[in-house]
């Protein structure tokens, strides 16, 4: 029985598949049409099954020209888990704990999906959206009033907010910015400070340009303002362009993230900045009670643009790394000497698919795959793992930014792409030595408290017992609690499928793989069907094909 509200999406999916006319048994007027093909639905694989049609099975017509290739097998659900699972593309596996049909899915969907409340409330505001740059920072414009507060701190000199809030100027030759740098020509020659370094806005800290991109000293002491040859990104700064009737017809230049006033662009004679409007940032950090003072200097959201190692692809030909200008490379000395790095073991199921999705939440800096937990020290191969006996859990260990990558957001999502709620799995899934267990393997105690907070959230949300690990480790430095993995399985999925790794939000991420797809039609409360009669096919092996 298939109740009114879902003949359409069933007729839909034959008419998709290349049927004209569809008719559903017990709920059609009767019709004089003979039906030329009949299929019969089969629960355990999720599919319609051809049970009726002419004996050639690609129909033809009476000039024998072919009308249309007649499918065996139309899937009910789309992207349902287990055509996921037999193209290599799942969180779960076929074990004797899965869900194999559109309708145990559904129930799963209810029964296991943990939804973080910070993904519930800003799931559909514009705090969720990024706009990333080509080196990996937020670009989406920030809203005037929360500019116009930071420019309230103490951090901001009021010369400073006269510049990037006002469209206001230095004093010729006066090169001072804004956290005390000076770049003027009485003291070019003989600043104490490192010659090498970035310039980032006042307010946002967005990098904007750097010293590899001034003039020689001789032309820069010359100049009454900073003058760079060109940005560090051309999207990291925006030229606002005059009205024909203005009667200033310069070219503005405008900080991308906050749209501040920084400066004119002279075409080929370069960029003209006000250097208030910058925070100078040496490539390597200085002692404090130097020439300047020490400024925020906030690491990108992706590091794609920063990856030395970029993945072969499904060719085994290696991609061309990203292009490290001079520029780029003060950038990324900087950020590496002042970016705090934290890192966790994370595990929920194979660690291919665990990898590439969580390298694609913001802030993750670096990714590994390996082995932890188990008894055998130093497994070396994937087989001592898959045997089940060292009960070592395939891990991911994530190395992240913890003020882009909030640690609680990372763990959260971490429960929410899988079911941690097995406690009575066995197998590859089973608690303390399933290769497949759920597991966060933590260096701190600030991060054990965390993890533990984020899995009772989890449990009183779902109502269910929790078949999660959290465990302490303590390194001595040689890193013998985690194995990395064989090169072949490090970022499998991103070189096997050529995969590009575009960065989310945490909302995206969590509408991405933090819930299972729901299937087209019917639950197991809703539908009933007969059982298939055939006991030698189950249409397992037509799916896997």
């Amino acid at each position: 029985h298939i109740p009114d509200n879902q003949r359409e999406e069933l007729k839909q999916l034959l008419i998709n598949a290349g049927y004209g006319y569809v008719i559903i048994p017990g709920g059609e007027t009767e019709t004089d049409t003979s039906p030329l093909f009949r299929y019969k639905y089969i629960k355990a694989s999720g599919m319609l099954k051809l049970i009726e049609g002419p004996n050639n099975p690609n129909h033809s017509n009476n000039d024998g020209s072919k009308v249309f290739d007649v499918p065996k097998y139309i899937p009910v659900q789309i992207g349902m888990e287990n055509v996921l699972v037999a193209n290599g593309w799942s969180f779960l596996d076929p074990d004797e704990s899965e869900p194999i049909s559109a309708f145990d899915l559904d129930a799963a969907n209810k029964e296991g999906q943990y939804k973080p409340k910070w993904g519930l409330i800003n799931a559909d505001v514009d705090s969720s959206k990024m706009k990333l740059s080509s080196l990996g920072y937020n670009l989406l414009r920030e809203p005037r009033e929360t500019i116009v507060e930071a420019s309230g701190s103490t951090e901001v000199t009021s010369q400073a907010k006269k510049v990037l809030l006002e469209g206001g100027t230095d004093q010729p030759n006066i090169k001072l910015t804004n956290n005390g740098y000076d770049f003027s020509a009485g003291s070019i020659q003989s600043r104490s400070f490192p010659s090498e370094g970035i310039f980032v806005c006042a307010i946002g800290s967005l990098p904007l340009f750097s010293t590899a991109d001034l003039p020689p000293a001789i032309l820069s002491s010359s100049t009454g303002w900073l003058s760079f040859k060109r940005p560090i990104a051309e999207d990291h700064v925006e030229l606002i362009h005059p009205d024909k009737m203005d009667l200033d017809q310069r070219v503005e230049v405008v900080d991308a993230r906050t749209g501040c006033h920084l400066g004119h662009y002279f075409g080929s004679d370069g960029f003209c900045i006000n250097a208030s409007a910058l925070n100078f940032v040496p490539s390597e950090k200085v002692i404090a009670g130097s020439n300047g003072k020490e400024c925020t200097l906030l690491g990108p959201i992706s590091w794609r643009s920063f990856l030395e190692d970029v993945a072969a692809n499904h060719d085994s030909k290696p991609q061309q790394p990203p292009s490290i200008t001079p520029s780029r490379g003060m950038l990324k000395k900087a950020i590496l000497s002042r970016v705090e790095k934290d890192e966790i073991i994370l595990g929920a199921g194979c660690f291919w698919h665990v990898e590439f999705a969580l390298r694609r939440l913001p802030g993750v800096i670096d990714t590994v795959t390996g082995y932890a937990g188990g008894t055998l020290p130093h497994p070396t191969y994937y087989r001592d793992i898959c045997n089940g006996k060292t009960g070592h859990a395939e891990v991911v260990k994530v190395i992240f930014d913890p003020v882009v990558c909030d640690p609680r957001k990372l763990i959260d999502c971490w429960l929410a792409m899988h079911d941690p709620t097995r406690v009575r799995s066995h197998g590859k899934r089973a608690r303390k030595t399933g290769q497949y267990r759920s597991c966060a393997f933590v260096g701190s105690e600030e991060m054990r408290i965390i993890a533990s907070d984020a899995i009772a959230s989890c449990r009183e949300q779902l109502g269910k017992e929790m078949s999660s690990e959290v465990e302490r480790y303590y390194s001595n430095g040689n890193d013998d609690f985690f194995w990395a993995a064989e090169e072949r399985h490090q970022r499998h999925d991103e070189r096997k499928r050529n995969a590009e790794l575009h960065t989310l939000s945490f909302e995206q991420w969590l509408m991405e793989y933090g819930r299972r797809n729901a299937a087209v039609f019917g639950s197991s409360d809703s539908i009933q069907v007969e059982e298939d009669d055939d006991e030698f096919d189950d249409g397992m092996a037509r799916m896997m094909i």
